[in-house]
């Protein structure tokens, strides 16, 4: 019984249909022409929008954060955009987790600066990647998965089924799943096996797991997890990032290689090294990041709790 398997054998009846009914929504998605889906996933962004208020009231104070210059007007637009972002997001699962391999590698029409790992690894050293919940984040697991060996970390769900789909999804292109909850060993080890790691470090931690880094202008409780990695095995780093093209077209990779002094050995200085590479990113194409998140949750004494 693969690992998949035995974790969807967890869950609730409840879970179990959560997750059938997801999978029905995702394989009708995958035969849609791609134009189609885009106007699907817009629409289904449309009506998250008006259903969910207490999402939709995080959104607004993340873009108030990170757009204070902006007027109310251009960061409405930016909301509407958003969500209709993370509907197209949903719905390009179906052709990412359930067309043959071959063809949903076939959506990604551009690939920036891949070379610079390839070098990398040719010289035996182990590399980082890291993303954010940034357009296509899963097509760039795939594309890592089939080019390379890679472990990926990730956080599980409250829902088991739902994990064993995930897992399913983002292994099917032979990238390595490791939960948060196993600790750093094995990227250590894939690292010492000169191979390479992706992470996604860009969500909200606890303050006694991460340090305050400046993130769009506010305090962000930021992971240390990447300057550690890379100072432990003196690895390459890479930040990648998958930008969905217009009107369900496919996506665009870009690798983008980490500044000359990371990591510096100090960790709010490569948390912030980290946070700049991120926000520099997320600028290129806002409407996809993942505003739903509480980001700035967690605030250093003397600053306001933004939700």
């Amino acid at each position: 019984m693969t690992n998949s398997s035995v974790e969807f054998s967890k869950a609730s009846f409840g879970q179990r249909l959560q997750v059938w009914l997801i999978i029905a929504l995702l394989r009708g998605a995958a035969v849609l022409p791609g134009s189609w889906r885009a106007v699907l996933g817009s629409a289904l962004g449309d009506v998250a929008r008006r259903m969910m208020r207490r999402p939709r009231q995080v959104v607004d104070a993340n873009l108030a954060i990170a757009f204070p210059d902006w007027s109310p007007e251009q960061r409405l637009r930016l909301q509407h955009q958003h969500f209709r972002a993370l509907g197209q997001a949903a719905l390009e699962l179906g052709p990412l987790w359930f067309w043959p391999l071959p063809r949903a590698l076939g959506l990604i029409r551009e690939v920036r600066g891949v070379e610079q790992v390839d070098a990398a690894l040719a010289e035996g050293r182990g590399v980082i990647l890291f993303t954010a919940h940034l357009g296509a984040w899963e097509a760039a697991v795939q594309y890592i998965g089939h080019r390379w060996p890679v472990t990926v970390l990730y956080m599980d769900t409250r829902n088991p089924a739902l994990n064993a789909l995930m897992a399913a999804g983002r292994g099917r292109s032979g990238a390595r799943l490791t939960s948060k909850e196993e600790g750093i060993r094995p990227l250590l080890h894939t690292l010492q096996q000169h191979q390479v790691v992706g992470i996604l470090p860009d969500q909200n931690v606890d303050p006694r797991e991460g340090d305050y880094a400046p993130f769009f202008g506010r305090p962000a409780c930021t992971t240390p997890l990447l300057g550690r990695l890379a100072l432990r095995r003196q690895s390459p780093v890479f930040g990648l990032f998958a930008y969905r093209l217009p009107r369900g077209q496919g996506f665009r990779l870009e690798f983008v290689p980490m500044p000359e002094n990371f990591p510096a050995g100090a960790a709010v200085a490569d948390a912030t090294a980290m946070n700049t590479v991120l926000e520099t990113a997320i600028r290129k194409a806002p409407e996809q990041y993942w505003w739903v998140h509480r980001r700035f949750k967690d605030q250093p004494e003397g600053w306001d709790y933004p939700y």
